[in-house]
């Protein structure tokens, strides 16, 4: 079997990158450096973690880690093992995957998607996040909320800034929640 691994370079750089938000792009080589496979890493900082989706052909994968000094270094042997087809080596540590909640995985996806109808994991509530381009500004996005099918809220516009885009979801499912909660009361 042709064994591939990231450069050192590109180790470098995913280290780097680990840190922020967005899709990097990294390619693997094999023993003679030859480039083999490109990978798309895409990136998101949770509050207490990170989460790390590798796309490799048709294989997509995904890891939570919580931060630490070699994250970058267990995102990149992450990589190298999807690519290889082996069993991961960097087994999250325990309740390591707890750190970030499904709610939260969700609402990152949606703003880093930007359109699309998400369903939001709410105990007991058929909650759904709709975000589409702004009317006014096609460069922007408009989101709303949908309980049971029936629209809750008028579209309003997200925040350019993803981490201000993240509170004011959370913000907004947390208060519906709440108010759908004592109304049902």
């Amino acid at each position: 079997m042709n064994t591939v691994t990231l450069p050192s370079a590109a180790r470098l750089q995913l280290a780097e990158q680990i840190v922020k938000n967005g899709t990097f792009i990294h390619g693997l080589a094999n023993a003679q450096g030859v480039i083999c496979c490109m990978a798309f890493v895409t990136v998101e900082q949770c509050d207490a973690a990170t989460q790390v989706r590798v796309e490799l052909g048709d294989s997509v994968n995904s890891v939570t880690l919580a931060r630490r000094d070699d994250t970058g270094e267990r995102v990149a042997r992450f990589l190298e093992d999807v690519a290889n087809g082996v069993t991961p080596s960097i087994v999250p540590e325990v309740d390591e995957y707890l750190l970030v909640g499904d709610l939260e995985l969700t609402l990152r996806e949606a703003i880093r998607l930007g359109r699309g109808s998400h369903y939001l994991p709410v105990d007991y509530l058929d909650l759904c996040l709709l975000l589409n381009p702004a009317f006014t500004d096609r460069q922007r996005t408009a989101f709303r909320f949908e309980v049971n099918g029936a629209s809750l809220t008028l579209p309003l516009l997200l925040p350019t800034d993803r981490k201000l885009a993240y509170e004011l979801l959370v913000a907004c499912v947390h208060e519906l929640v709440a108010n759908y909660r004592s109304s049902a009361a």
